[in-house]
């Protein structure tokens, strides 16, 4: 069976590669010419260079393909203009669907996120199922979210048309090797003896290894049940965000205290990285900012009992062996060429 995965240079995007080679499918990476390759060239995927915001790019690349893994999104939450989440998530989504639909690929897996939900997922007491309503809204902070929610509106728009099969996974956390923002920012926070938090925030999320994540991907791509389904990835444990810390901590040894800031001072300090990043007009998410700070007050805790007992997924990895593995692969980064 031919896969095709787009965002395949990503976080979420190589672990799906790395799995999809493992069960034997043959996989077609989409990648920009600009992209880092450097794994994918130690993989068998088929390399194929294309832009989800150029159409005429993704013709060929769908061509003779069964199942498209939709992966590809501008994930710099918080930070960036409206008009780059627009042009890459929402029209790159479309322009996937249509570039699909067009080449006649049988099912379309659509990666989408916890933060479509907005506010919505701050309402519930317990943990948020796939019924809860759609709510992010448009504002510079939450840019990510509502561009995803767009993206998603557009999937099952095609998928009521009948022009193709979609099925939905949406994410709490993601981390694993390659992993840009959490996992990359946790580790760098617990490199040193003294590690800070800021205040009582300590939010829940469903934090999720990018194998696991991967796991459930494919499941809902070849499952009838999973067609015109939403199903959430998270672990059968609700995960604080303290917790990520702590375990990274473990993982990188050594004698570590986890001390306890005002939350004031931290998100000042926020606010002076987010100044220079601007003054310096940096692209990439700077390590610290205000929108990741006001993330620690928000909880994200999915309820992933559809994924368990209508697919059968069973995360395997644990948050201490997942920052285990990171560290290790950090480490092992560095030395080499």
């Amino acid at each position: 069976m031919k896969t095709l995965v787009t965002g395949s240079t990503g976080c979420v995007g190589t672990g799906l590669v790395e799995r999809l080679l493992a069960k034997g499918y043959e996989v077609r990476a989409l990648a920009r010419k600009t992209s880092d390759l450097s794994y994918l060239k130690t993989t068998k995927a088929e390399i194929v260079f294309g832009d989800v915001t150029q159409y005429e790019t993704l013709v060929p690349a769908v061509q003779g393909i069964d199942i498209v893994f939709h992966c590809a999104a501008k994930v710099t939450p918080g930070w960036g203009p409206w008009s780059e989440f627009e042009a890459v998530t929402v029209e790159g989504t479309k322009n996937m669907l249509k570039a699909s639909a067009e080449a006649g690929v049988k099912r379309f897996v659509q990666f989408s996120s916890v933060t479509v939900y907005g506010d919505a997922a701050q309402k519930k007491d317990g943990l948020v199922d796939e019924n809860t309503p759609c709510e992010a809204k448009k504002t510079p902070a939450s840019y990510y979210d509502y561009a995803k929610r767009l993206a998603d509106e557009a999937c099952w728009e095609y998928h009521k048309q009948g022009k193709i099969k979609v099925s939905m996974i949406r994410i709490g956390i993601a981390y694993g090797p390659r992993d840009r923002l959490t996992a990359d920012r946790t580790y760098i926070q617990t490199l040193i003896p003294i590690v800070a938090w800021p205040g009582k925030a300590n939010p829940r999320f469903a934090v999720v290894h990018t194998r696991d994540i991967a796991e459930l991907a494919i499941l809902a791509a070849t499952s009838d049940k999973a067609i015109g389904q939403v199903y959430h990835a998270a672990g059968p444990e609700v995960v604080r965000m303290k917790d990520v810390t702590r375990a990274m901590m473990k993982a990188q040894g050594g004698p570590k205290v986890l001390i306890t800031i005002p939350f004031t001072l931290g998100y000042v300090g926020a606010v002076l990285i987010e100044g220079f990043a601007r003054l310096v007009r940096t692209k990439s998410t700077p390590f610290l900012n205000r929108n990741i700070m006001l993330q620690l007050t928000k909880e994200g805790a999915l309820d992933g009992t559809k994924a368990r007992t209508e697919l059968g997924w069973v995360p395997q990895i644990s948050l201490e062996e997942g920052c285990r593995q990171y560290v290790q692969w950090r480490r092992n980064r560095k030395k080499s060429p």
